[in-house]
């Protein structure tokens, strides 16, 4: 007996046509959604509108082409290690925006401060639509062209951290920078706050700073805490701005001088003999004063200098 009938298998439709006379069959396929189900109901199949149809044109039809990028500065570093390098190869089959071509290598875009096409300033929304030579520079780079077609901030001041760079948060607030940093909050919180505050994005993680929100952010290289500060004060311009003791560690907030009269019943008994000069947290309430420890962290605010003006 003649019958169409329609089945799911592997995520495809399957239509076999049976023809009882030739004893010969056919099977036409379609791609459609893994959670696309067909179902029959009065002997027919109807497809969830997220069915995916087959069209006259494909992108298989589509001449291919070459994109070459030449990567200046450290860009490499977001290249896989097996793939280091200075110039990479790209091909497309149909017009694709110049920020999506880059992120497909790896490299997140606020990391990208200038992009030349055939030797021409473009944006991130630029389409590339046929075969092109294309430029990439980092923030920083000595490149004295088309300065007024960057693509980045140069200098903030004012950041938020991902949970993974508690010690990074630290050393900021240390030396008077704002920093929100939450070690629980995930990726949505983040972005909110980034984009609500207009702060700058510092994580490790590439694909949080790949997401279109992102305006101004930063991956630091280093995983060693000391290094990275290094590295924000530079990629930022940070240095004429170190104002050390001046915001609260543990909340963000600011510090304010307090005369040790009106917090001495706070105070231990060698803090009440030894110590005259007191700041207090606007924010929690934190007590601060130039304790033993004080020398040592001169010191290290001190190295830092030296090493973001090496």
């Amino acid at each position: 007996m003649c019958r169409r009938c329609f089945i799911v298998v592997d995520g495809r439709l399957w239509i076999p046509a049976v023809v009882c006379a030739g004893g010969r069959s056919t099977a036409i396929t379609g791609k459609m959604s893994l959670s696309g189900r067909a179902s029959s109901w009065g002997g027919r199949a109807r497809l969830p509108s997220s069915t995916r149809t087959l069209t006259h044109e494909s992108p298989i039809d589509v001449k291919p082409f070459i994109v070459r990028f030449n990567l200046h500065g450290d860009l490499d570093f977001f290249l896989r290690s097996g793939a280091r390098g200075r110039r990479i190869e790209r091909s497309l089959r149909e017009k694709t925006a110049v920020k999506d071509v880059i992120e497909s290598c790896g490299m997140p875009h606020p990391e990208i401060d200038l992009i030349l096409v055939n030797g021409n300033p473009v944006d991130f929304y630029y389409g590339i639509a046929s075969a092109a030579n294309i430029e990439l520079y980092p923030v920083g780079t000595k490149s004295t062209q088309c300065k007024e077609q960057r693509l980045q901030v140069s200098t903030t001041a004012t950041f938020v951290v991902d949970g993974h760079l508690g010690r990074l948060a630290r050393n900021l607030r240390l030396l008077g920078f704002d920093v929100a940093y939450d070690p629980r909050a995930e990726d949505r919180p983040l972005l909110c706050v980034m984009e609500h505050e207009n702060r700058a994005l510092l994580t490790r993680d590439r694909r949080l700073l790949m997401h279109a929100v992102v305006k101004t952010g930063y991956c630091p290289r280093s995983q060693n805490a000391d290094e990275q500060i290094v590295e924000v004060i530079r990629r930022f311009n940070l240095l004429g701005s170190i104002a050390p003791f001046t915001r609260c560690i543990r909340c963000n907030a600011p510090l304010r001088k307090i005369a040790k009269a009106e917090i001495i019943e706070r105070l231990e008994p060698l803090t009440k003999i030894y110590y005259e000069q007191f700041r207090r947290c606007a924010g929690c309430g934190q007590i601060y004063w130039p304790g033993s420890h004080f020398s040592r962290l001169q010191k290290r605010i001190e190295q830092i200098r030296l090493n973001s003006n090496s």
